[in-house]
């Protein structure tokens, strides 16, 4: 359990080096080990050393932009944090099974909340939710109802949403819908392939998002919600790209070096008046401080981990999230179609889709090696802990 807190501690000891990857690396003869016992696994870990490694040879052979050895070191080490909580995570699961995995990786989330004071802004959205989640649906999974699970994910939506958290609310809301759907569903039917689910999946989330803003555009969730959301989509037509214009600027900066960046290369004033280009393209005033300090203030930030993994790693670094998020999405279905994936699978597979999007690298690491970590299916054989309800 210690090995699963750590990961969900990415707390920076000195030099970008956080407490997963000191953790990890006396213990990579243990978690490399125990990944044999899952698809993918290993083949994943590769691949993301090897985007590591992408990331650096980029910056060292760019012959335009300046190289800060400071900015590799740490995204190098960002990348590597993501890589090592996988290999914990996974290797908690073998010996301990999911849902203590999963408590105890949101025991670390508090601890590195209780370090660091957690985001003053809004603690409840951007500190303690995916800790407090993992915390209270691992225990719920333990205890293997799904009242139970539906009760929590009830209470966690409740709270998220007097704490103005659309998002938040929205996954929960949307991981008790799947959750209620298999308690439901007859186990006398046929079950549907998981590419049929998959496809369900697609149009039900399509038809709750339509919902979700419907609702918030009514003034169901409050006025603030009502007139943050009219808006973002007053300014691009779409809820999407009026929230997160920073798209407009990944896919620009990408389609003129699709190999990639480098992790530790600084952005020279064509790369930042190419983002600002494409922002503007989606309806978006990129003047400002914003822009100009947050994103490109001496350094790469698309706001999507995609995104940021394939300008500072290149197309390596894209494929290891690729990869990730189709396995898990891909081993849900699986789940889903034997009506045994957990109310805390069926969140976290919500989160990895819009993480790897929507949100940047850093703030993502933990929500995707959990993902992962829980949707690894077991090879034939494995001699790993029971997981979930048959």
């Amino acid at each position: 359990m210690i090995a699963a807190s750590a990961a969900g501690l990415r707390y920076e000891i000195a030099g970008g080096l956080t407490v997963t990857v000191a953790v990890a690396i006396p213990l990579v003869p243990l978690w490399w080990t125990s990944l044999r016992h899952f698809r993918f696994a290993r083949g994943l870990i590769i691949l993301g050393l090897l985007g590591a490694l992408s990331g650096v040879l980029l910056s060292m052979f760019d012959p335009i932009r300046p190289l800060s050895q400071t900015l590799m070191r740490q995204e190098v080490f960002t990348f590597a944090t993501l890589i090592a909580a996988i290999g914990l995570l996974l290797w908690a699961r073998a010996q301990i099974g999911a849902g203590w995995t999963a408590v105890a990786f949101g025991v670390g989330g508090l601890m590195l909340v209780a370090l660091t004071g957690g985001n003053p802004e809004n603690i409840w959205k951007f500190s303690l939710a995916i800790p407090v989640s993992a915390i209270v649906l691992g225990l719920a999974d333990q205890l293997g109802s799904r009242v139970t699970e539906l009760l929590a994910l009830g209470a966690l939506a409740s709270l998220s949403l007097v704490s103005d958290s659309r998002s938040m609310t929205a996954f929960l809301l949307l991981a008790a819908a799947l959750t209620l759907g298999q308690a439901f569903a007859g186990k006398g039917r046929g079950r549907p392939s998981p590419g049929r689910v998959m496809l369900l999946l697609a149009v039900f989330g399509v038809a709750m998002f339509s919902l979700f803003q419907a609702l918030i555009l009514d003034g169901a969730l409050g006025d603030a919600a009502q007139q943050r959301t009219q808006s973002q989509i007053d300014a691009s037509g779409s809820l999407l790209t009026g929230g997160r214009p920073e798209l407009g600027a990944a896919t620009a900066l990408i389609a003129q070096q699709p190999w990639g960046y480098g992790a530790g290369t600084v952005p020279v004033s064509q790369d930042v008046w190419l983002a600002k280009e494409g922002m503007n393209q989606l309806s978006y005033e990129a003047d400002n401080g914003y822009v100009e300090n947050y994103m490109f203030g001496g350094h790469f930030e698309v706001h999507s981990s995609l995104g940021d993994l394939w300008i500072r790693f290149g197309p390596l670094g894209a494929a290891f999230a690729l990869t990730l998020l189709g396995v898990a999405i891909w081993s849900t279905a699986r789940l889903i179609s034997a009506r045994s994936a957990s109310a805390l699978v069926s969140l976290l597979v919500l989160l990895g889709i819009w993480d790897t999007f929507f949100s940047p690298l850093l703030t993502s690491i933990s929500n995707l090696a959990l993902l992962f970590a829980l949707t690894a299916v077991p090879r034939a054989g494995a001699s790993i802990r029971a997981d979930y309800r048959e």
